[in-house]
């Protein structure tokens, strides 16, 4: 009788236990549906009250002139805008000696500028704007005394909540008319970073440890101080160029 009952008493006791792991693993996986689905909305939350930028450039080969524009094609405005370009060049398109004999001001022809691990150097320029509402776009002529090679574009902007956000753009020449194209974009719209200060009169210094920055934003760095300002060419007149605001005329992808 005591054999029976002990084995009663166990096998009660393995059906406790059994249920009771049972219903833990049930509000286990209740709570990991219910963070997944708070976690999607979330999601959706953010990407409705996102503002989405896009970029494109044009160009005007016989004035020499390409325009950068970064349209807002979403519901939600953003706030201090802040545009990198670099326009890049190789020794065989056009070599360091050659643009500053021809392209730079006298009193800047003895800058250090040197090409980059691979070869690419470029002309480097930075403006700002405060806000760009939504269907709306800005317009920034930039100005090289060659068609680049390359076009890099760094758009950094913030949330009306103040989150720091990039967007990273390459533009290539497709053809001998100036046509370029966008070309390896690097965009993370929903991871905030800290905000990078670009100023195209200055290099800046590389981050303090490897691997903290996205290879792309890195590497975007690293060609800014393998660049000189556009400022210092032959080009710049003592006025800046501003972006200007324009209405959206959604770009054809």
């Amino acid at each position: 009788m005591d054999s029976l009952l002990l084995i009663a008493s166990l096998i009660l006791l393995g059906l406790v236990a059994f249920y009771t792991w049972f219903v833990f693993q049930l509000l286990q996986t209740v709570r990991r549906e219910s963070h997944l689905y708070r976690s999607s909305l979330d999601q959706q939350l953010r990407l409705t009250t996102f503002p989405h930028l896009y970029c494109d450039l044009s160009s005007d080969r016989p004035s020499g002139t390409l325009t950068l524009e970064v349209y807002n094609i979403g519901s939600q405005p953003t706030t201090d805008i802040l545009v990198s370009t670099i326009g890049t060049y190789t020794a065989e398109t056009l070599d360091v000696a050659t643009l500053m004999r021809n392209y730079i001001q006298p009193r800047h022809r003895k800058y250090p500028l040197q090409p980059d691990k691979v070869g690419y150097y470029g002309i480097r320029s930075s403006v700002r704007s405060p806000m760009l509402p939504y269907q709306k776009r800005l317009a920034i002529a930039l100005q090289f005394p060659v068609c680049p090679v390359d076009v890099y574009a760094l758009v950094q902007y913030r949330t009306i909540v103040g989150e720091n956000y990039y967007q990273l753009y390459c533009f290539s020449e497709l053809d001998d008319q100036g046509q370029y194209r966008a070309n390896i974009p690097d965009a993370h719209p929903l991871t905030p970073i800290e905000r990078i200060h670009f100023y195209d009169l200055d290099a800046l210094e590389p981050p303090a440890r490897e691997g903290s920055l996205p290879f792309a934003l890195a590497d975007f760095i690293d060609l800014w101080n393998h660049s000189i300002s556009q400022r210092f060419t032959t080009l710049y007149t003592g006025d800046y160029a501003t972006p200007t605001e324009l209405e959206v005329n959604r770009p054809s992808v």
